[in-house]
């Protein structure tokens, strides 16, 4: 395997040359989502100090591209914004947070995960931010979004089927692989990051039905389909809340006041009769292969006690936590707490489900805070390109492809702790990036209507000296 690196590294130094110079990060960005997705660590990776994989190796390329371009002055950085000092304090903070403790008790080196899960996707973030958007990058990024969902729902349909012979890559259906098999998991191998990225992509879907012709949008009509089938053949609940929350803000945003109302109201009375009639259905479902009825059932009853823990151990350090990633160390004596007259014992095995919980107990209230400000802020950006009728069409389309993705990263941040899962938070920060870069500098203009415009320009300074003379 490491002579099969050496030898694709020194193919591909032979291409490095015209896209150091001419490479455009916009298509460095995109290629990263879907390298990432579908050929990351389970696919191929080389073991050693730090774990070396295709996407880890087009990240640092990306990074390397960026620093190349801004030492030759074609890229511009901008004026730091609330977004940067929260993120970067953010990084900071939590690399503090994380040095320290027992690697034997930690059971994950919290380093290498600050490494992986915090400063990579910060990293990817600052690129898109200063990265030049053209509009055509926009329409690739986002139906490559699109194509990326829709592949990723064809390949769940097929695990959870049995079809597996159309199932690319192979390792989606490695059985030493044991946990979510038989659930739409995907190349991630996890169903809630597969569904959460298909809820990228039915945002994508969304934001490209504004404003498009009748045709148009009854293809994105019927794209939208294919990624509710593949959202629900996910079985994560939190999924099927994400994917439609991202169907539902850009209704919200793009529907008469009537059309809104009668929705909300429509969505309350469905979600009652859901719960009063198929409560026990949605609790208790058979999903995983190695999993019974009786154990999914199990996964939801354990949530409250996982919170129950993580509230006492907030108790303790609310300001600074108790260490990022190390949750395994601190937490045994929690378990013994009989206050609440519930049995804490049985989720010592366990760890965090919640993204905001995990963040409080390990970096406390300081790392929860920058956090949340920045995907807030983040959300506001996103809001106003959305609702603002007097940006162009292509802005706004941005606008809500972001809240339509936080409206699908929240429900499953409340379930999981996605800030874990490979590729998330890559693309909540990286697309939070570009989403910056537009609403702070709009798009550059395309070369090819760049040259035209001063080719104009200088024909019209010639013929005005000519009459002059």
């Amino acid at each position: 395997m490491n002579l099969l690196a050496l030898l694709f590294a020194l193919a591909a130094v032979v291409w490095l040359v015209p896209i150091v110079k001419d490479g455009r990060l916009a298509s460095m960005l995109t290629l990263l989502f879907l390298t990432g997705t579908v050929f990351g660590p389970p696919f191929m990776a080389i073991d050693g100090p730090i774990q070396i994989s295709l996407d880890r190796m087009l990240w640092a390329f990306l990074i390397g591209l960026a620093a190349i371009q801004w030492r030759l002055g074609k890229l511009k950085l901008s004026p730091i914004n609330r977004i940067d000092v929260c993120l970067l304090v953010f990084v900071v903070y939590l690399f503090q947070r994380s040095r320290g403790g027992d690697l034997v008790e930690t059971l994950v080196d919290p380093t290498a995960r600050w490494l992986f899960y915090i400063f990579m996707p910060t990293a990817v973030y600052f690129v898109a931010r200063v990265a030049p958007f053209r509009r055509r990058d926009l329409r690739w990024l986002m139906h490559a979004l699109i194509g990326l969902g829709v592949y990723l729902s064809f390949t769940a349909v097929c695990e959870v089927k049995g079809f597996h012979a159309f199932v690319f890559p192979k390792h989606i259906l490695d059985p030493e692989v044991w946990m979510f098999l038989g659930r739409g998991r995907g190349p991630l191998l996890n169903p809630a990051g597969n569904g959460f990225i298909i809820g990228v992509a039915m945002a994508a879907v969304a934001a490209c039905f504004v404003g498009s012709d009748r045709r148009h949008k009854a293809i994105y009509a019927a794209i939208g389909v294919i990624l509710l089938v593949g959202g629900y053949a996910t079985l994560t609940r939190s999924c099927w809340l994400g994917i439609a929350g991202a169907v539902a803000i850009v209704g919200l945003v793009h529907s008469p006041r009537w059309v809104r109302v009668i929705g909300l109201a429509a969505t309350v009375l469905l979600a009652g009769a859901m719960a009063m009639g198929l409560k026990e259905e949605l609790m208790a479902f058979k999903r995983d292969k190695a999993l019974s009825a009786a154990d999914a059932a199990k996964s939801v009853e354990l949530r409250p006690l996982l919170a129950t823990v993580a509230w006492e151990m907030f108790k303790d350090r609310p300001l600074t936590g108790h260490g990022y990633g190390q949750y395994f160390q601190r937490h045994d004596a929690y378990h013994t707490i009989r206050d609440y007259g519930l049995p804490l014992e049985r989720v010592r095995a366990y760890s965090h489900h919640n993204v905001f919980l995990a963040f409080l107990v390990d970096s406390g209230l300081i790392g929860l805070g920058l956090f949340l400000a920045a995907i807030l802020t983040l959300a506001g950006y996103g809001w106003r390109m959305a609702t603002d009728g007097s940006l162009p069409l292509d802005r706004r389309r941005i606008g809500l492809l972001t809240i339509g993705i936080l409206a699908c990263y929240f429900p499953n941040a409340m379930f999981h702790n996605m800030t874990i899962i490979p590729m998330v938070q890559i693309f909540l920060l990286g697309i939070g990036g570009v989403v910056v870069a537009v609403y702070e500098n709009g798009f550059a203009k395309d070369e090819a209507q760049a040259k035209p415009a001063l080719a104009h320009r200088g024909d019209r300074r010639e013929t005005i000296a000519s009459g002059v003379s």
